[in-house]
């Protein structure tokens, strides 16, 4: 099943032969084993995209960029998390269990990220070297306007790849998921709660000082169709102590809504009401993670 956790992707082996190859997730037939292939490369691909870039550092590496050195300004720091070659190899090469045409599309969509990804470190390295040199004295900053304009454009350019990446490979993942869960009693929680993470994560991807507050509303509104509908699925009682993990997970989902609704009732989202909405997130994966575990 898809963990929400950091994943090694050490000896995976993503290039082998899959059987019942379909056009689209709906008439893809998994047997065990290539479920779990694909199960894999799911979960490569939402650790890899977290850590390839991030947006915190986005948003705070701009927002430098874009004061011009005007008042007291520190350069914030920036913690790219570590990864390895063989980590992007893996991102890079689907395998066999999808379609020649997603496959294809998942190559070229998750080249495009990396290289976007490594852009915005590579624009916030050459902003700090222009001012250590001083040169905004020469141009009055037009050259560093010109690298903040490229930073928000690779910001913009990053979410909407990240999208795009999910769009595709997130229906494979989860008629997989069906397949490895097909004789689990819990199959319907677990598709809840994973459907309810997934929403919750679009927020937090979502989350921009300058995000529409309409969009954010849209966002609260999905997340709690989401954990209504998960609030509704059978408890099973031989499973009291998965059934209390489950609503654990449930109820810090709405200490999320409720930090969420502070901040559309202020009109304001803020770096400090990000970080309150990822401390609520966090205890809804530890929840997760519990109760599959």
């Amino acid at each position: 099943m898809k963990i929400l956790v950091s994943l090694s992707v050490a000896g995976l082996l993503l290039l082998a032969s899959c059987g019942g190859k379909g056009k689209d997730a709906a008439s893809m037939s998994y047997s065990q084993e290539d479920a779990n292939e694909v199960i894999a490369y799911y979960n490569i691909t939402v650790d890899l995209m977290k850590k390839l870039v991030t947006t915190d550092d986005i948003s705070k590496t701009l927002a430098y960029m874009k004061k011009d050195g005007k008042g007291f300004v520190i350069a914030p720091i920036v913690n790219r998390s570590y990864f390895q070659a063989k980590d992007t190899t893996a991102l890079l090469n689907p395998g066999n269990c999808f379609p020649d045409a997603v496959r294809d599309s998942l190559k070229m969509l998750c080249l495009a990220y990396m290289d976007a990804s490594n852009k915005v470190y590579a624009n916030y390295e050459e902003y700090c070297q222009y001012i250590k040199a001083e040169d905004y004295k020469d141009d009055k900053y037009a050259k560093g306007r010109e690298i903040a304009a490229d930073q928000e454009e690779q910001g913009k350019r990053i979410q909407e790849l990240r999208t795009q990446i999910y769009a595709l490979v997130t229906p494979y993942a989860d008629k997989a998921e069906e397949a490895t869960l097909k004789d689990n009693p819990l199959k319907d929680h677990i598709m809840a709660g994973k459907a309810l993470i997934s929403s919750l994560e679009a927020v937090l991807e979502g989350y921009d000082s300058d995000v529409a507050k309409e969009r954010m509303q849209s966002l609260y509104d999905a997340v709690n169709t989401q954990k209504e509908a998960a609030s509704k699925v059978e408890k099973l009682k031989d499973y009291s102590s998965e059934m209390m993990s489950y609503e654990d997970m449930v109820n810090d989902t709405d200490k999320f809504l409720g930090e969420l609704r502070k901040l559309l009732r202020n009109g304001k989202f803020t770096e400090s009401g990000y970080k309150e909405l990822l401390y609520n997130y966090n205890h809804v994966i530890d929840d997760y993670n519990r109760f599959i575990n």
